[in-house]
């Protein structure tokens, strides 16, 4: 398989139309049907049906779609880099990241490491809140945050993945003895709070059904919200995929249900460093959604 097959292929799923694909392609018609047959060769199956006037996606062109749009922008994003960008003797960034590294951007950022030997980075983990605050100011060049329920209109975003959010108590308390609890259940228990806009939306579910929960203790991440819980100073809210200690438990209640959706972010209009450049390339090459 080779980029321009692939290029060739996603014009035609984008516009339906071989002439238009091919025009946009610069190529003629002929030269790019054919690169489209080569790739049903390799696949094993048609990518498309062209029945008079009407051209549409088989079964197996819908699939290859994301697939194949990854592995283009993967190749464009080596073909920049490797055209001069990394030939930067210096190319610091400032990145904010809400909680911890997960496995995929640590991954976009050794891309970017290797591609860019002038690569220096400096990692800034806070509360989305404060990241946001120093994106805007100009102290960080990009970030990974959670987003909030209304993103400033400033910032550019690229969505990730959208993960549910739990709650979390110790083992030893008396939220996670419940068999079955619900929200109405509540009202005893003592909260640690994130610095996060997942607190107001609990605080809401919980004012539905007339709770005023007792938030007494704040951690600025939900790593340290997590550990408070582990010290069973109180019950939490947080992602579902944060890995627990083994005296605190998920407890499921009946009602609450919260998720958000985690995004790479920039500042609208602003210059961009060479290397924030080269991480948004790594960014949207990934298939975050995969574990």
């Amino acid at each position: 398989m080779e980029m321009h097959q692939v290029r060739y292929f996603l014009a035609a799923a984008r516009t339906l139309n071989f002439t238009r694909a091919a025009e946009e392609s610069n190529v003629t018609q002929p030269s790019l049907t054919r690169a489209i047959q080569k790739l049903e060769e390799e696949f094993g199956g048609q990518l498309f049906r062209r029945e008079r006037s009407l051209t549409h996606l088989t079964e197996l062109g819908r699939m290859m779609v994301p697939h194949l749009e990854r592995t283009y922008e993967a190749a464009q994003a080596a073909k920049m880099l490797a055209k001069g960008i990394g030939k930067a003797e210096s190319a610091p960034m400032a990145l904010g990241v809400a909680g911890d590294l997960s496995i995929h951007m640590r991954e976009a950022l050794a891309v970017v490491a290797e591609a860019l030997p002038g690569f220096q980075l400096s990692l800034v983990n806070a509360a989305t809140a404060q990241l946001i605050d120093e994106l805007i100011k100009g102290e960080l060049d990009a970030a990974f945050i959670v987003a909030p329920r209304e993103m400033p209109d400033r910032l550019d975003r690229i969505d990730l993945r959208e993960d549910a959010y739990v709650a979390i108590a110790h083992k030893a308390s008396a939220l996670a003895a419940l068999a079955s609890p619900s929200i109405a259940d509540l009202d005893d228990v003592p909260w640690v709070e994130s610095g996060c806009d997942v607190a107001a939306e609990f605080r809401s579910h919980c004012a539905i059904a007339g709770i005023n929960p007792d938030f007494r203790h704040l951690g600025q991440s939900f790593e340290t919200v997590r550990d408070l819980v582990g010290a069973n100073m109180g019950s939490a809210v947080v992602p579902s995929v944060i890995e627990l200690p083994e005296n605190v438990t998920e407890v499921e209640i009946d009602g609450l249900q919260i998720s958000r959706r985690t995004v790479f972010v920039t500042v609208s209009g602003r210059k961009r460093s060479t290397a924030t450049d080269a991480l948004i390339r790594a960014v949207r090459a990934r298939n975050w959604q995969a574990d």
